[in-house]
């Protein structure tokens, strides 16, 4: 019996569903609670993008590094606080690598790991599917799963070259259909 394989759309979390906080030309999540609450927050229509994408047939999945709680940068409850502020978000599931760069994982990217854990997990066919982050990680761990990359622009990333770019969540669905 043949079953019809799913695509899907990855989301960055810090720099596509989040704001990501800059420092010196360079994005990361915020620390904490009051910074996320001063210097970070929601973008503005992630919810409505993320459902847009799911209207359109794709599953909704965030694949985010996260590894400032091994850090030291954020503690656990911090951390969850800030996750739980997407948590209405309806993200067919969420792939979270808390490893950091000295640990040897395949999930953390630029490594495709998350991507390929959930295309198992959900028969995604990954050349079909989508990867939106703010990084060159990002875009490298789209290629190296075989997916395409979407890079949501920022300052910070201008010299990141990616299959597709938008500026704001809005444009996503164009993008995708």
């Amino acid at each position: 019996m043949f079953v019809k394989k799913k695509r899907a759309v990855f989301f960055d979390r810090d720099g596509v569903i989040l704001k990501a906080v800059v420092e010196d030309g360079t994005p990361r999540p915020p620390y904490s609670i009051a910074e996320y609450r001063e210097k970070s927050g929601r973008m503005p229509s992630a919810r409505e993008a993320v459902e847009e994408v799911r209207r359109l047939g794709f599953l909704a999945i965030l694949a985010s590094n996260q590894p400032d709680i091994r850090y030291g940068k954020i503690s656990k409850e911090e951390w969850q606080w800030i996750q739980d502020q997407i948590k209405d978000i309806p993200f067919d599931d969420i792939f979270i690598c808390f490893h950091g760069r000295e640990d040897i994982c395949e999930c953390k990217k630029p490594k495709p790991g998350m991507l390929l854990e959930a295309a198992k997990k959900w028969n995604i066919a990954l050349p079909e599917s989508f990867l939106v982050g703010d990084t060159a990680d990002d875009v490298i761990a789209a290629a190296r799963a075989g997916s395409r990359s979407i890079l949501f622009r920022a300052e910070y990333n201008a010299s990141v070259g990616a299959d597709y770019k938008i500026s704001e969540l809005s444009k996503l669905p164009g993008t995708i259909s």
